[in-house]
């Protein structure tokens, strides 16, 4: 047998035949089309998910700064909502660390801006006394308000694109702070939260 008559026999069988059918091709963008159908919101929720969490935990690492500056720094410190364009402050616009000096007068140390996809959907941390919205650490290290009373709260963090998403930052009497997710599987319908 010749090479020709070889080559010739051999793709005759269909044994050299490359390639896929429409039917193959299709069946395989169904099966891509359905994963990416139940993949993309999860992976959506999940990034959702660490935007509140690292959110949440900007505004803890914040007072953990305040009340270490105002234990070393032997004055108060004040951890207040912060006011844009002369609005009304409110932590939907993120938060600020202010200093206290010998005179009482308040020294801006930090702001942060709350990212835009975040909102903070209460009024946490409220005064009695002044109605302001603020944690003053005293000296001793104490979360309190202008008065000496005791601020323990919290501020609900939710995701504008997924309002049921939230995470619930909490302030114990303890002076302990805490991430909370009313939604978490050892959590059924937000209990301890």
């Amino acid at each position: 047998m010749s090479r020709g008559q070889e080559y010739y026999s051999f793709h005759s069988r269909g044994y050299g035949e490359r390639g896929y059918t429409l039917l193959e091709l299709m069946v395989v963008i169904a099966l891509i089309s359905l994963l990416l159908m139940f993949g993309v919101p999860q992976i959506q929720n999940q990034f959702y998910e660490r935007e509140l969490e690292h959110a949440a935990r900007q505004f803890i690492y914040l007072a953990q700064f305040a009340r270490q500056r105002a234990l070393y720094g032997g004055r108060d410190m004040l951890l207040k909502p912060r006011a844009r364009n002369d609005d009304e402050a409110n932590w939907n616009s993120g938060w600020q660390l202010e200093g206290l000096d010998i005179n009482g007068s308040p020294e801006k140390i930090v702001r942060h801006s709350l990212p835009a996809n975040i909102a903070i959907h209460s009024k946490g941390f409220m005064d009695p006394h002044s109605g302001q919205s603020q944690i003053r650490f005293n000296p001793a290290g104490g979360a309190k308000s202008k008065h000496g009373g005791f601020v323990a709260n919290r501020l609900i963090f939710a995701h504008i694109k997924n309002t049921s998403l939230q995470r619930h930052v909490i302030l114990a009497a303890s002076g302990r702070w805490r991430i909370c997710n009313p939604n978490s599987a050892t959590n059924p319908k937000g209990l301890g939260c």
